[in-house]
C-alpha cells in the first residue's frame, strides 16, 4: 500500500479508531462510535475517512511499515546476530509501548481486511518473518544460538513479546527500560549458547 501524507485531523481519527478497535473490536465498532469519540457528526467524519475498512487497512499497513522499516535498518547494521536479535526485541517492545492500540489492531483485527488487502498484508508479514529467520540462521551458523528449528525459534521469540501492548494503559504506565531489560534477558538466556 503506497504511503500518503496524513493530515493532523485524519491522524486523530485513526488514533481514536485504533483505541476503539482495541477495546470494542473492529466488528463491534461503528462509524457513529468513532464520530462520537472524535466529536464529529458521522457525515463530517466521511469527509476525512472513506470507510471503516480504510481505517483498518491504514492502521494495519502503518504498523507493517514500522516493523519492516525497523527490520531493514537492523539487517543493515554492522553487528553480529545476537546484537541484531537484541535490536529486533527493542523494535518490538518500543512499537508495542509507543503504539499499543495500533498494535492490537495489527495483531488481532487484520483478519477483517478485504481479500486484496489481506493478501498484501500477509505478504508484508511473510517478508518480515523471512528477514528475522535470516538473522536467526546467521546466529545458528556462527554458533551464537542453539540450533533450534527456525520456525519454532522465531515464533517463540515474537509471541513472547506479543502481550506487551496489553499492559500499557493510561492507568498502568509501564517502565519501558525495565520491561525491555526483563523480556530481553528472559528470551536471550533461553536461546544464547553459554
Amino acid at each position: 500500500m503506497p504511503k500518503t501524507k496524513i493530515s493532523r485531523r485524519k491522524r486523530e481519527i485513526l488514533n481514536a479508531a485504533a483505541v476503539l478497535f482495541r477495546y470494542k473490536g473492529y466488528a463491534a465498532t461503528s462509524m457513529r462510535d468513532l464520530a462520537e469519540k472524535v466529536g464529529l457528526e458521522v457525515s463530517s467524519l466521511y469527509s476525512h475517512i472513506k470507510s471503516k475498512e480504510e481505517i483498518l487497512t491504514t492502521l494495519c499497513f502503518h504498523c507493517g511499515d514500522l516493523y519492516s522499516e525497523g527490520l531493514e535498518k537492523i539487517i543493515e547494521m554492522d553487528a553480529d546476530a545476537l546484537q541484531k536479535i537484541d535490536a529486533i526485541m527493542d523494535l518490538h517492545i518500543n512499537i508495542a509501548i509507543d503504539h499499543p492500540s495500533s498494535i492490537t489492531v495489527f495483531n488481532d483485527e487484520w483478519k477483517h481486511l478485504s481479500e486484496n488487502e489481506l493478501q498484501q498484508f500477509l505478504q508484508v508479514r511473510r517478508n518480515y518473518e523471512k528477514g528475522i529467520k535470516q538473522i536467526l540462521q546467521e546466529g545458528i551458523d556462527c554458533n551464537l544460538l542453539k540450533d533450534y528449528p527456525l520456525d519454532i525459534l522465531m515464533n517463540t521469540m515474537l509471541s513472547s513479546m506479543r502481550w506487551i501492548h496489553y499492559i500499557k494503559t493510561d492507568n498502568n504506565p509501564i517502565d519501558t527500560k525495565i520491561t525491555r531489560d526483563i523480556v530481553k534477558k528472559m528470551l536471550l538466556n533461553g536461546v544464547a549458547r553459554k
